[in-house]
């Protein structure tokens, strides 16, 4: 690079300064102004509230706001205990139904018992007169005769 193409840079750079220096101060000068202006059109938004308007009508949103929430907090628990309701006479309805099953299975048991039993004595039965049987075949029937 050549000798003037460094202080034409140089130029430039201090010409940019000078600019933004320029922006820098119309900004000063108008900055607060505009300020100014945007918290008045913020203010004029509410038109004819002053400070006590707005506080008051804060105070009556969080009012509401805690009155729902005491509600929401009321119905969650009527909820909660509802359904702690609900499990309880599921659970008393699981008990007697274990219980009515309980009960069946020991009838069963007492049957099949009585059954057990009646079996067994019906096959004594059945083995004596099959023995019974057997005897009164041998003393009706002669002996057979030895073939020759």
């Amino acid at each position: 690079m050549s000798e003037h193409d460094d202080s034409t840079d140089f130029s430039d750079v201090t010409a940019e300064i000078e600019e933004v220096k320029e922006i820098a101060a119309d900004l000063r000068s108008v900055l607060p102004t505009r300020i100014e202006a945007a918290v008045q059109r913020a203010l004029d938004a509410h038109e004819g509230t002053g400070p006590d308007a707005r506080v008051a009508e804060l105070h009556a949103l969080a009012l509401d706001t805690a009155q729902r929430t005491r509600a929401l907090a009321a119905d969650v628990r009527a909820d909660r205990v509802s359904r702690i309701e609900d499990l309880e006479v599921v659970v008393d309805l699981l008990a007697e139904g274990l219980g009515a099953v309980r009960g069946d299975v020991a009838k069963l048991e007492a049957r099949s018992v009585r059954i057990e039993k009646e079996l067994e004595r019906l096959t004594w039965a059945l083995d004596r007169v099959g023995t019974h049987l057997e005897r009164m075949a041998d003393d009706v029937d002669p002996p057979a005769a030895p073939s020759v």
